[in-house]
């Protein structure tokens, strides 16, 4: 006898859930941080599995030539110094960041940069201004911190569940050597393709307009972190989503970096 081969569900539009993640706006100052810690695990995920949760005119950066591109959860832990010219006290904020590796066009040139699905931080100030002037679609939520020489961990607690997550990393397990997982020779490799990039970005799917910031990096001192254990259900629900076929890869660490976020503004999309 026949059996009936139902057809798949067709994902959720990519639109709705990240307006459900936040807005896309304009940052009119820069911002200058300096970041105690951020641990980013990375997954690699097919060209075109990664293309269904970006918009059209976003393209995934290629790691090599190997038809991989990147995703990965961001969880760090900064303070902000200077907005403008303008020095402040020193506002330390908690964040929570998916990101993906992409390349984005601005005035007929292509630059590298890293697209936010959603961003959830710990500082009313920080928040709420990123909620309004910027493209990383922020929300507030609440974090509890460990750090000492043995663990860091993070916890973010928020409304929309799909925001929450958590991270418990062992700090004495972080060194220059690649772990077998990774698709990078080196962590030189990796911190070329990961972090050494233009800048970050967005896109505002109502107004189909992106947005483009260019970041003043330092030279990086990157590591891998080889014992992590975490909870992402924004991960988990892209993957289940949207059918992302995601592999890990490793788990990347940095600490005391200065940064500059540079000023941006939405734009025509090419």
């Amino acid at each position: 006898m026949a059996t009936a081969v139902l057809p798949r569900s067709p994902a959720p539009d990519i639109q709705r859930l990240c307006e459900r993640m936040g807005r896309v706006n304009h940052q009119p100052v820069s911002v200058h941080s300096f970041t105690n810690k951020r641990f980013t695990v990375n997954f690699r995920v097919p060209l075109n599995s990664l293309r269904r949760i970006l918009p059209s005119t976003i393209a995934p950066d290629e790691i090599g030539n190997n038809g991989f591109g990147m995703i990965g959860m961001c969880a760090c832990d900064f303070w902000v110094t200077r907005f403008g010219w303008i020095p402040v006290p020193r506002i330390r904020n908690n964040d929570m960041l998916c990101r993906i590796s992409v390349t984005i066009v601005k005035n007929d040139q292509r630059y590298r940069a890293f697209y936010t699905v959603g961003s959830s931080s710990s500082s009313i100030l920080l928040g709420s201004l990123g909620m309004r002037f910027s493209h990383f679609r922020k929300r507030l939520a609440s974090f509890r911190r460990i750090d000492n020489a043995q663990k860091y961990s993070l916890e973010c607690h928020a409304a929309d569940p799909l925001r929450s997550g958590r991270l418990d990393a062992d700090v004495s397990k972080v060194n220059k050597t690649a772990p077998a997982s990774s698709i990078f020779a080196d962590v030189d490799e990796a911190t070329d393709f990961v972090f050494n990039l233009d800048g970050s970005c967005g896109y505002d799917f109502g107004r189909r307009k992106l947005s483009f910031q260019k970041i003043d990096y330092p030279k990086w001192d990157m590591y891998f972190c080889h014992q992590l254990d975490y909870d992402f259900p924004l991960l988990d629900h892209l993957k289940q989503c949207y059918r992302l076929d995601m592999e890990f890869d490793s788990i990347l660490f940095m600490q005391n970096t200065p940064q500059t976020w540079r000023s941006s503004w939405l734009y025509d999309e090419p």
